[in-house]
């Protein structure tokens, strides 16, 4: 069964035709899928991209431009529904996997407020809560384990607020780590079927590795079964700052540059931009290890807008000394070739992995 990921304190829609948006520093990601016998399939996508700093640490410095940037990805696409799947990440958000007595979901409904008290460092009339029931832990009988998931209430309002200006309505909101699990999962990266899991020779712990322009998303995935999630803020936009200060050039320049002449980029830079980079992923693998020692992750899932640097997966695989390959959704949804450019959608698609699986949320049952 497919992870359903959390709806951050908003209603679940009884209609389930969504488009997902996928609003970060650098522009808007607009995706919407159908579905056949055959499988996925897209029905619209818009990249519309945003002036820099209109978006900063996921809060919104510049409405009209967004709002804009809005208008002109519907324009692009025109997608068949008004309604929206949101994603929401960084320190907008609060992940943590918790261990309960078991109790049905109508009885934790009750109590959630009680024990997300305990884990989210913020008042709770400031945040939207929900949770969601993995399973009953194998290692503790008696008890069960919970993902509690909280987002700031003025975040999720002033993402609310632009896309309703763009006259859309936001029935989704969900995290982007856990959009991440359910594209990783259509694509076959890891599966949480039992019958699966149980034909294995050993449980299998997967990173899933999202790095954007100013976010990296970690999901580590064992047996099937989320347990590890963080955000860092790092990611391309360090690696244009490296090129800018060692050719001297401006930052966009330096992001012109790292985009369509990346042959030409200093070696150092590059170099300077990975030792970052692998640190920041060396340190959720230990916090996740902290817990999880006799499960090492063993393969490492790379996307978002860095996984289009050439090599990527083969640095980090050497740096890191552990297997890493490029996620891309769209080697596994049908594109139809008269409607959309085919080339220009594989060779971006690593980059929409958060969207298409934030898009997968118009198949929860």
């Amino acid at each position: 069964m497919r992870s359903k990921g959390v709806d951050v304190g908003l209603f679940s829609p009884e209609s389930r035709d969504l488009m997902a948006i996928d609003i970060s520093s650098t522009g808007i990601k607009l995706v919407e899928l159908g579905k056949t016998r055959a499988g996925y399939t897209l029905k619209s996508f818009a990249m519309v991209p945003l002036p820099r700093d209109a978006i900063v640490e996921n809060m919104i410095i510049d409405s009209m431009a967004v709002s804009q940037g809005l208008v002109d990805a519907l324009e692009q696409a025109k997608p068949s529904t008004r309604q929206v799947a949101l994603a929401v990440s960084g320190n907008a958000v609060i992940i943590k996997n918790i261990s309960l007595p078991l109790m049905s979901e109508f009885d934790l409904e009750a109590e959630i407020e009680i024990e997300a008290d305990q884990h989210v460092p913020y008042d709770i009339d400031e945040v939207y809560l929900d949770f969601q029931i993995l399973g009953e832990n194998p290692d503790e009988p008696g008890q069960m384990d919970v993902v509690l998931a909280a987002c700031k209430r003025e975040i999720v309002d002033d993402y609310q607020l632009v896309l309703s200006e763009a006259g859309l309505t936001t029935k989704c909101v969900d995290c982007a780590v856990f959009a991440l699990e359910n594209a990783s999962e259509m694509m076959g990266v890891f599966s949480s079927s039992p019958k699966e899991i149980a034909d294995g020779e050993e449980e299998q712990a997967i990173g899933l590795i999202n790095i954007g322009a100013n976010l990296v998303n970690v999901n580590i995935i064992k047996n099937g079964t989320m347990a590890f999630v963080r955000d860092q803020f790092y990611g391309g936009q360090n690696l244009t700052e490296e090129i800018q200060k060692e050719h001297s050039i401006s930052y966009q320049a330096a992001e012109a540059m790292k985009k369509e002449r990346f042959h030409e980029v200093s070696p150092e830079a590059v170099d300077r931009f990975y030792v970052g980079l692998t640190s920041e992923i060396v340190r959720s693998l230990d916090f996740y290890a902290a817990n999880h020692g006799d499960h090492p992750v063993q393969h490492l899932s790379i996307s978002g807008g860095c996984a289009l640097l050439p090599d990527i997966a083969t640095e980090i695989e050497q740096r890191l000394g552990i297997s890493a390959s490029v996620a891309n959704p769209f080697d596994h949804i049908k594109v139809n070739k008269r409607k959309f450019d085919v080339d220009y959608l594989k060779r971006e698609g690593p980059a929409l992995v958060v969207p298409v699986g934030l898009a997968l949320r118009s198949f929860d049952a």
